[in-house]
């Protein structure tokens, strides 16, 4: 009986240790490909005000798409222990890169499915998710919302 509540106590960080491991490289390697088949023929978000290329815009509308992404319990323990030395702690800044670059390959597809050009003035923000237990407050994500304005000619 021991060894069950043993073995049920630890399957939350085997879970997690699991997904940190095989589940997040899987899921970054698709990503990975999606934003390679995107930008084929050049990326379609820019950051700029107004269009390069010169041309009458016909049809204009403010596009947006986000991701809410935490590290898992295991990047948890780790930040954890770094952050007792401080420095970066380098796998909160790989979720929340992760996190980015996920949210900004919505933004393209969802121009693209909107069939749209290009997007201009694109723009990123970042809200930390938190929960409170006993008093303190826990951070549990990161929602990385991307917008700007879709254009097409």
């Amino acid at each position: 009986m021991i060894v069950i509540y043993s073995l049920l106590s630890l399957s939350p960080w085997i879970l997690s240790f699991i997904g940190t491991l095989l589940y997040q490289p899987a899921k970054k390697k698709k990503l990975e490909q999606r934003v390679q088949n995107s930008v084929r023929g050049g990326d379609n978000l820019s950051t700029l005000s107004k269009p390069l290329s010169g041309k009458e815009v016909k049809h204009s509308q403010m596009v947006m798409a986000n991701v809410v992404m935490s590290p898992s319990w295991v990047q948890l323990f780790i930040g954890f222990f770094i952050s007792i030395f401080g420095g970066e702690i380098r796998v909160f800044t790989k979720v929340v890169d992760w996190a980015r670059c996920e949210a900004q390959q919505r933004l393209r597809e969802s121009v693209a499915a909107a069939g749209f050009d290009e997007l201009i003035n694109m723009r990123l923000e970042t809200t930390m998710l938190t929960r409170a237990r006993r008093g303190e407050d826990k951070t549990s994500g990161v929602e990385i919302l991307a917008y700007g304005t879709a254009i097409k000619y």
